[in-house]
C-alpha cells in the first residue's frame, strides 16, 4: 500500500532540489538547530544526572538511610528480613562531639558500628585508604576518620586524638562532657562533605564512653527513594519507637539538585524554541512558493485539510532529521563528557571542577530522559507547523490560478 497523499507530497517537498537558495538554508537552519538544542540537552541533562548520582552514593550510601530509634520488636525484625527493598540492618548508636587533634579540632559526628556489618550498611569500607574495619574491636578504642579531617587535625596512623560529647543531664538543665582517648586506626576518603566530619568506632566503645546502651536499628535500602515509605509502614511495627529517614537531613538538598536539573531543562528548551522558530519561517515561504502547487492540488480534488497536513509533514521530517541527529552526536558525547573535557583541560591547562570534590564532570545517561528530550524537541517542531500549514489550507485556489 502507498503512502498517503499528503505523506507524499510532503516527502516530495522535502526532498525537492528546487526552489531558493535561501529557502533550502533556513531548512538547513532549523535542523541543525534542532540538532544542537538537542545535544545541549542531552550532554547537559547527563551530567547533572552524574552529580546527582554521585552525591547520592557519596552522602546517602555512607550516612543512615532509614532509623529506627527506640526497642526493635521481633515482628519489626521479621519485617525488615522479608522486606526485598532492605538490603541489611543492624544495630547502630550516633553522637555528635568534638575531637582534638595536634593542630586543631572539629565539630564531628561520631559513627557506633558493628565491623562486620559495616560492609552491608554503608559504602564506607570500600573507601578505606588505610585501615580496615577489622581495627574496631570492642574495647581497642580505634577509629577510622575522613582523609582530609585526619589532615585538618595534624593526624596519622597510630596518633591519639581527645574525643568530648556532650551528655544532657537527666533533667535536661546541665550538660556533663564525656572525654575519651582514641587512637587512629586508618582512613577513609568518599570525596564528599562527610570526609571533613565523620569518625567511626566501634559500637561498645561509644557505649562505653557515654555510658548509654541504648542503639538505634540503622536499614539500609535498595533505593534510598523509598525510605519515606518505607519509614510509613514501619512506623505500625516500631511501637513506641521514632522512624526517621535520610530526608530529613539531606532532602532539602537533593530537591535542590533535582530543581536545577529541571530549570537547566526548561532553559536549554528554549534553544529547540528558537529553532523551531526558523522551522515557522521557512515553512511560511514555502507556502508563499508553493501558493501555485496548492491552488493545483485543491482543484485536483485535495482537501484544505490534506493541505495542511502536508506542511505538517515537511516540517515534522525537518523536526525529526534534527532530532535524531542531535541524539546521535548528543549520546556518545554525553558517555564520554569526562574525557571531552579532560582533553580540553589538558589543552588549555587548569581544572573546570577545581576546588570541589570531583577529580572529573560526572555523567550518567538515562534512556528515560533522553526519551523525554526527543519527545519534546518533537512537539516543539510539530507545534511550530500548525500556523504556516493553517495558511497553507486557507489559500483560495481561484484568486491564485487568476493572477497566475
Amino acid at each position: 500500500m502507498g503512502l498517503p497523499v499528503p505523506w507524499f507530497i510532503g516527502i516530495r517537498y522535502n526532498g525537492s532540489r528546487s526552489g531558493s537558495y535561501y529557502l533550502s538554508f533556513i531548512s538547513r537552519v532549523s535542523l541543525f538547530g534542532l540538532a544542537l538544542g538537542v545535544i545541549a540537552l542531552t550532554v547537559v541533562v547527563s551530567v547533572m544526572n552524574g552529580f546527582d548520582t554521585q552525591l547520592r552514593y557519596r552522602i546517602l550510601g555512607a550516612v543512615p538511610q532509614l532509623l529506627v530509634a527506640g526497642p526493635v520488636t521481633p515482628a519489626l525484625t521479621t519485617f525488615l528480613d522479608a522486606h526485598p527493598a532492605v538490603i541489611a540492618h543492624g544495630p547502630f548508636a550516633q553522637r555528635h562531639g568534638m575531637v582534638i587533634g595536634r593542630s586543631s579540632n572539629k565539630l564531628v559526628a561520631l559513627y557506633g558500628v558493628l565491623p562486620q556489618n559495616e560492609a552491608a550498611l554503608s559504602i564506607i569500607s570500600e573507601h578505606l585508604l588505610g585501615g580496615s574495619m577489622a581495627d574496631l574491636r570492642p574495647g581497642s578504642d580505634q577509629a577510622l576518620l575522613g582523609r582530609p579531617l585526619a589532615y585538618q587535625l595534624g593526624l596519622q596512623v597510630g596518633d591519639e586524638m581527645t574525643v568530648i560529647i556532650p551528655e544532657p543531664g537527666k533533667g535536661g538543665n546541665t550538660i556533663t562532657p564525656k572525654l575519651a582517648r582514641l587512637q587512629v586506626a586508618g582512613y577513609f576518603e568518599l570525596d564528599a562533605e562527610l570526609d571533613y566530619g565523620l569518625v567511626l568506632l566501634h559500637l561498645n566503645d561509644l557505649q562505653t564512653i557515654t555510658g548509654d546502651t541504648s542503639v538505634q536499628e540503622r536499614v539500609t535500602l535498595t533505593d534510598v527513594f523509598l525510605a519515606p515509605r518505607l519509614a510509613r509502614e514501619i512506623g505500625g511495627l516500631a511501637g513506641n519507637a521514632e522512624v526517621h529517614d535520610w530526608t530529613a537531613d539531606y532532602g532539602d538538598f537533593f530537591e535542590t539538585v533535582k530543581m536545577e536539573k529541571v530549570m537547566m531543562f526548561l532553559l536549554l528548551t528554549l534553544i529547540v524554541a528558537i529553532a523551531a522558530f526558523n522551522i515557522v519561517s521557512g515553512l511560511s515561504m514555502m507556502v508563499k512558493e508553493k501558493a501555485s502547487d496548492i491552488a493545483v492540488l485543491r482543484t485536483l480534488g485535495l482537501s484544505s485539510a490534506q493541505v495542511m497536513q502536508i506542511f505538517i509533514v515537511q516540517g515534522f521530517l525537518v523536526g525529526a532529521a534534527g532530532v535524531l541527529l542531535g541524539v546521535l552526536l548528543g549520546v556518545p558525547l554525553a558517555l564520554y563528557v569526562p574525557e571531552v573535557v579532560g582533553f580540553f583541560e589538558a589543552l588549555f591547562g587548569g581544572k573546570v571542577l577545581a576546588g570541589t570534590y570531583f577529580s572529573a564532570v560526572p555523567t550518567d545517561v538515562r534512556w528515560p530522559d533522553i526519551g523525554v528530550i526527543v519527545l519534546v524537541s518533537l512537539t516543539i517542531a510539530v507545534l511550530a507547523t500548525l500556523y504556516p500549514a493553517y495558511q497553507a489550507s486557507r489559500l483560495q485556489p481561484a484568486a491564485i490560478l487568476r493572477h497566475d
